[in-house]
């Protein structure tokens, strides 16, 4: 009978230890090793096509879905990406989420607006705080632009030659592959009641403020910071609503994480992000951008440091539907930039950090 390779390698080494008794341990070494590689080839030579199968699955998953998309643009860049993405965007399963049909009201009560910085055990999780200028200025108590700049809403022109700093705590990137920096910190300021976001945006958010009501424009501010536990719950209260639509928790999953930020990615949880709308228009709907409000916010919200963070035209950047709600603090340099060159946060860094 042939003698397998297991049984001529014993034999093999054997021999020599016999010839040698110095070599008795360096040969059970060697035989140890040489017999369980041999073993370790056998076994993936004898299952090529099972990990052939992992292997395909793994790589056509992640060059499909949109979701690990940006983890591969990072090689070339976001703009290169953009360009290569470009012609398969709209089969993308942003379209998904862009026509699943949601009642305006539902969408209210999905969306956080109300902090759990200080809880509340009698207080609403699904009442909506809308706060105008007016109304965080009302009481004389809340906070106060310094010499009274909020009345004229008049912004300070951002410094020419302005060098850009990746480690300015402004353009801090935050989105699904670039989650929140586990040492990263600030330190919240209370807009009014349970309202609150970086206390170092307050200023230049009432001046924007002041000046889109100087322009006859009465904006309302909801939805500023929120705690992960609320960005948690709002999440997965999508992905229910979209899998009662009869989506597996996958689709529902994608889709759902289109339309809100994945848990522990979003800028809401750093007080950098608001959702904003109007007086007469408070559902966070795509048609606010067809209102004067919504308008003017596109036009002049850069002056202030504040940018549309999800445009129409980047949902394959992004990866995020186009919210034209949904503006973040860069600060006036950054935000003038980005608004002169039409690009997104994602393409800002590419470009200039």
């Amino acid at each position: 009978m042939k003698k397998t390779f297991r049984e001529k390698a014993i034999a093999k080494y054997t021999q020599l230890a016999r010839k040698n008794k110095l070599m008795y341990y360096p040969c059970l070494v060697a035989l140890s090793v040489t017999v369980g590689v041999y073993h370790i080839c056998r076994h993936f030579v004898t299952n090529t096509k099972r990990y052939a199968s992992v292997a395909f699955v793994i790589i056509f998953f992640m060059n499909s879905c949109s979701f690990s998309f940006a983890v591969f643009a990072e090689k070339t860049g976001f703009i290169k990406a953009q360009e290569a993405y470009s012609a398969i965007v709209e089969d993308s399963d942003i379209s998904l989420a862009v026509e699943t049909e949601v009642n305006p009201e539902e969408h209210l009560l999905m969306e956080d607006d109300t902090s759990d910085l200080e809880y509340n055990p009698e207080a609403d999780i699904n009442g909506v705080d809308v706060y105008t200028l007016d109304d965080i200025l009302e009481d004389g108590e809340n906070y106060q632009p310094e010499n009274n700049l909020a009345a004229e809403g008049n912004p300070e022109e951002p410094e020419e030659d302005y060098i850009f700093d990746a480690a300015d705590w402004r353009l801090v990137l935050i989105n699904k592959q670039h989650p929140i920096p586990e040492d990263y910190e600030f330190n919240l300021g209370n807009i009014k009641d349970n309202m609150w976001c970086d206390e170092r945006i307050i200023e230049d958010l009432l001046l924007m403020m002041q000046a889109a009501k100087n322009d006859g424009y009465n904006i309302a501010i909801q939805s500023p910071y929120r705690t992960s536990d609320r960005q948690e719950m709002n999440f997965n209260k999508r992905i229910k609503h979209y899998m009662g639509h009869g989506m597996s928790y996958m689709d529902a999953y994608k889709t759902a994480s289109q339309v809100i930020t994945v848990p522990g990615c979003s800028e809401h949880e750093i007080g950098l992000a608001l959702d904003i709308t109007s007086d007469t228009f408070q559902p966070l709907l795509q048609e606010f951008a067809d209102t004067g409000e919504g308008k003017w916010l596109a036009e002049h919200s850069y002056e202030y440091g504040f940018i549309l963070r999800y445009p129409a035209g980047k949902e394959y950047i992004t990866s995020i539907e186009y919210e034209p709600w949904h503006f973040r603090y860069v600060g006036r340099e950054a935000a003038k930039v980005m608004y002169e060159e039409n690009i997104c946060l994602e393409e800002f860094w590419d470009k200039y950090l």
